[in-house]
């Protein structure tokens, strides 16, 4: 588990963010998007586990419910409401009501780079955090359709790296070519999360961190 500990570490310094980000961006996207002064703020809880001796992060798909990202791949997460005192206290309450796990059931790493998604307006900041003890997810019937705990193995790989056509957030309409992570025929990540994974994907492959993993052509659900 040192390279958890040396994540933590990391994340206190310089993070990567385009360098990450770009990689796995929609051709939409530019580095210095501008920012709204009225965004709005959320946060997102990228959650890793270890399950039978390998690391793990958890995604929902989202229920279908007409809203911008409907129907999609994401981590846990939301905007913040007034009685977060910060961010990360957005993602861990979101992490409750979406999945189920608890505040005292997880511990803190760190942050990534904060995301401006401009389909839905939102500057969403990751938390990175490690769950401590064995939990039973719950999904929110309301906004969870499934939850998907997915191989670092996996989602590492460069194999499931593609690029593939998809219908645009804002424009459902219009169809673009773009970067993804496609895990399996109906898990396909892509996005502002895609984009999120990239940058945490790009810290844990420092040399230094310490961080390894073997390629794994299976999906845990």
């Amino acid at each position: 588990m040192d390279w958890v500990a040396n994540l933590q570490t990391r994340l206190l310094g310089d993070l990567p963010g385009w360098v990450g980000h770009g990689k796995m961006a929609p051709p939409i996207r530019t580095a210095n998007m501008p920012i709204p002064e009225d965004v709005r703020l959320g946060g997102v809880m990228i959650l890793l586990m270890e399950h039978e001796g390998k690391w793990h992060t958890v995604v929902i798909r989202r229920t279908e419910d007409g809203h911008t990202h409907s129907g999609q791949i994401s981590f846990p997460g939301g905007k913040k409401d007034k009685q977060d005192e910060h961010l990360t206290a957005t993602a861990l309450r979101e992490c409750d009501e979406e999945i189920g796990v608890p505040a005292h059931a997880v511990e803190i790493i760190g942050n990534l780079s904060p995301l401006y998604i401009p389909p839905s307006r939102f500057l969403v900041t990751p938390t990175v955090a490690r769950l401590k003890i064995p939990w039973r997810f719950r999904p929110s019937e309301r906004e969870v359709k499934e939850i998907i705990q997915v191989p670092l193995d996996l989602l590492f790989d460069p194999a499931v790296k593609k690029i593939q056509e998809v219908k645009r957030s804002d424009a459902k309409h219009i169809g673009m070519n773009t970067p993804m992570y496609a895990l399996d025929e109906d898990v396909m990540i892509w996005g502002a999360t895609a984009m999120i994974i990239a940058e945490l994907e790009t810290l844990l492959m420092e040399e230094d961190l310490g961080f390894t993993f073997a390629v794994q052509k299976s999906i845990i659900k």
